[in-house]
């Protein structure tokens, strides 16, 4: 399927003249505009996507989301109680949230209106609560609930990465941090709470 849609795309590429294979001329790419999608086009390209999401399972999901639009948060620092000993629960310590939502940025970035995308700091807010919030064994525990509070709450979000970091835990040896990362998509999300 991955080769029948690729052949249609290089179709329309004028052929290279000693070699006959299709080639494009690298100036085409500085000086044309880039295309207008309609929303046939956009209707089209959800299709074949959502084809090669459910045929070819999770793994292609999240390849297929590489280089898609997307919200990014980095470095989101808080104090939470959050681990399985009970100094972790007494004294809390910081956390560090890295988060990706994915979702069409296309109508946002042609009406330049906040309306037409999900704001930061909206984001900001639900990593702040759950961070803050009910102290959780595990941080498994925590990205699933940033990550499902976030789902819910924002339709247009297809897809979320959450990472949660934990940069000062007891261990013999030097490290960065310690953590966990998660991906979740909303179709996987049915009947599920924060």
């Amino acid at each position: 399927m991955l080769t029948t849609l690729w052949a249609r795309q290089i179709a329309h590429l004028p052929k290279c003249a000693n070699s006959g294979v299709a080639c494009a001329p690298s100036f085409l790419a500085v000086t044309q505009p880039p295309p207008q999608f309609s929303l046939v086009h956009r209707a089209s390209f959800r299709s074949q996507h959502s084809q090669l999401t459910s045929a070819a399972g999770p793994l292609m999901a999240e390849r297929e989301l590489i280089g898609k639009d997307k919200l990014v948060l980095r470095g989101l620092q808080f104090h939470g109680f959050h681990g399985v000993k009970q100094e972790e629960k007494t004294l809390g310590q910081k956390f560090a949230v890295d988060v990706d939502a994915w979702m069409d940025l296309s109508t946002a970035g042609e009406t330049d209106s906040i309306y037409d995308t999900v704001s930061y700091t909206d984001i900001y807010r639900i990593v702040k609560d759950v961070v803050e919030g009910p102290s959780q064994n595990l941080l498994e525990s925590v990205a699933h609930r940033i990550a499902s509070a976030t789902l819910l709450k924002f339709p247009q979000i297809s897809a979320v990465r959450v990472e949660v970091k934990k940069p000062h835990v007891s261990v013999p040896g030097i490290i960065d941090y310690l953590g966990v990362e998660i991906v979740r998509y909303r179709k996987d999300m049915a009947g599920i709470s924060p």
